[in-house]
């Protein structure tokens, strides 16, 4: 991975991009985690943090496993010591569109920027794939999840009351990419 000085009054300081398959660097000190493409074998792995941290929403694995047939390569994880602690699991469209399904990372991994740095990872992978806006589904009043999202450009689109289904509401976030 590449670094940039950001100022030369400031020795020592980096600025990064993540990119895949390589660390995120600050301060010329390697912090981790590891974005890189999902494979197969993080499945459970995914699967683990779904039910973590959505309970009755979150995806069997069954779904899992068939989603990843159609859009596992574009998905990204975030490795935190050889383990899986993040993910944004993407679906690319043909019209250009893409969709974040999927999103989480590790209670014990929050708090460090991996959220910001993991979403960062998969919007450039959708840069990449030529895609013109993202999509991303979130409930009205996490405002977490909202402020992350806005951090990385994503702004509000629709509203839908039984998104999932009744009394599970959902926004609509976007985020308009740039090539």
């Amino acid at each position: 991975m590449t670094t940039q000085t950001a100022n030369d009054a400031y020795p020592g300081i980096h600025r990064t991009t993540p990119v895949e398959g390589t660390s995120l660097l600050a301060f010329g000190q390697p912090q981790v985690p590891l974005f890189r493409a999902a494979s197969m074998g993080d499945l459970d792995a995914i699967q683990a943090l779904e039910v973590a941290e959505f309970a009755h929403l979150a995806y069997p694995y069954f779904i899992l496993r068939q989603l990843f047939e159609v859009h596992g390569p574009k998905w990204t994880v975030a490795e935190n010591e050889g383990r899986v602690c993040g993910y944004v699991l993407a679906a690319i469209g043909e019209t250009r569109t893409a969709w974040f399904m999927g999103f989480a990372v590790a209670g014990h991994c929050r708090g460090r920027g991996y959220g910001r740095a993991l979403l960062e990872s998969a919007l450039e992978r959708c840069r990449a794939e030529r895609i013109d806006q993202v999509f991303v589904t979130v409930r009205p009043g996490n405002r977490a999840a909202y402020h992350l999202y806005k951090e990385v450009g994503f702004v509000w689109a629709d509203h839908e009351v039984d998104y999932f289904g009744p009394d599970e509401p959902r926004d609509v976030l976007v985020r308009k990419l740039y090539h």
